[in-house]
């Protein structure tokens, strides 16, 4: 996917948005098709679709991916430049967060952090205001649950969702 754009991945977000919810649908009873026109793309904020399936849209080059799911909350962050290990988090971390980015690394507990926020509708300006811990986050007084996935075999990534164990449906380019 070298030499794509932001808008280019913006399109392909929605796109793979489309597909998930289109799957999670087809799983349900009776499931209908999913409709483009239930979509809302806020410039700022959190993608909605009407009436379905919560999801949420990442995209890191090479990777664009979305996730969504069948009830509560989701957000999903995928980073694959190697430049993110080199961040300094102590200005969105607090001592707790910080002993996991000794044992996890920088890398996880941002994934943690964005994977949380968007799933609580929150924008980057809040991203100090989410707690990570072992297995989760807290956003907005919303306890999110993690699951760290690889994307393409090699990619990590992290879903969070605001119901523990709920089914999601990740899909990629």
């Amino acid at each position: 996917m070298g030499g794509h754009t932001a808008s280019d991945e913006t399109q392909l977000g929605r796109r793979l948005a489309l597909a998930c919810i289109a799957a999670l649908q087809a799983e349900e009873a009776g499931g209908e098709a999913a409709d483009p026109a239930r979509f809302a793309f806020p410039p700022r904020g959190k993608p909605r679709y009407a009436g379905g399936p919560d999801f949420s849209i990442a995209h890191s080059a090479p990777i664009v991916a979305c996730a969504a799911v069948t009830r509560g909350d989701v957000g999903l962050d995928v980073e694959c430049d190697e430049a993110i290990e080199r961040l300094t988090l102590g200005a969105i971390c607090d001592a707790g967060e910080l002993e996991l980015v000794r044992t996890l690394g920088v890398r996880a507990v941002w994934m943690a952090k964005e994977a949380a926020l968007k799933a609580g509708g929150g924008t980057i300006e809040q991203i100090a205001s989410v707690r990570v811990c072992a297995g989760g986050a807290q956003f907005r007084a919303v306890q999110y649950h993690a699951q760290p996935i690889l994307l393409g075999n090699r990619w990590p990534a992290c879903v969070m969702t605001s119901e523990p164990a709920v089914p999601f449906e990740v899909r990629s380019l």
